[in-house]
């Protein structure tokens, strides 16, 4: 299950001739880290001619990071695509639940402030922290955009 997991987060799908996304394990492209903030991006998903474009000049030796997804990338698709949290994603968590308000009553079952000190006490990197990191995340964009009140027993 490891292995599935590792090869999912390294994945790229790009659009085929056909129309369709496609799954591919591109080499030397996965070496890019993501970083919300950097001028550079992959460019090609769509025209088949993929290429990481330099938004800044890059000296030698410098660390090429690039953005994945867009300004709409949620945490929930960040965890799922690439098994990381991203609080640059605040946003887009937001968007995620104004899109889905049934979420919202879920979320409040348990307060913030305990879920957060669960998360503390948590293994950094486990999939326990990765999953209460995400709860916390969308508590927190629940609780910047002001919709669904106050959160959980005490």
């Amino acid at each position: 299950r490891g292995a599935v997991r590792l090869v999912q987060s390294r994945v790229l799908t790009v659009q085929g001739a056909d129309g369709r996304g496609h799954k591919l394990l591109i080499p030397w492209l996965d070496m890019f880290n993501h970083r919300a903030s950097s001028p550079h991006r992959l460019a090609g998903r769509t025209d088949g001619m993929l290429r990481v474009l330099a938004g800044a000049p890059v000296g030698a030796g410098e660390q090429v990071e690039i953005v994945y997804g867009t300004s709409g990338t949620s945490n929930a698709e960040f965890l799922g695509h690439y098994g990381f949290l991203d609080p640059a994603a605040a946003a887009a968590d937001e968007a995620l639940l104004r899109a889905h308000p049934h979420a919202r009553p879920l979320l409040k079952q348990t307060a913030l402030a305990d879920d957060e000190a669960v998360l503390a006490a948590t293994e950094p990197g486990s999939h326990e922290a990765l999953a209460l990191g995400l709860r916390v995340a969308l508590k927190r964009a629940m609780a910047r955009s002001g919709v669904g009140g106050g959160f959980g027993r005490r």
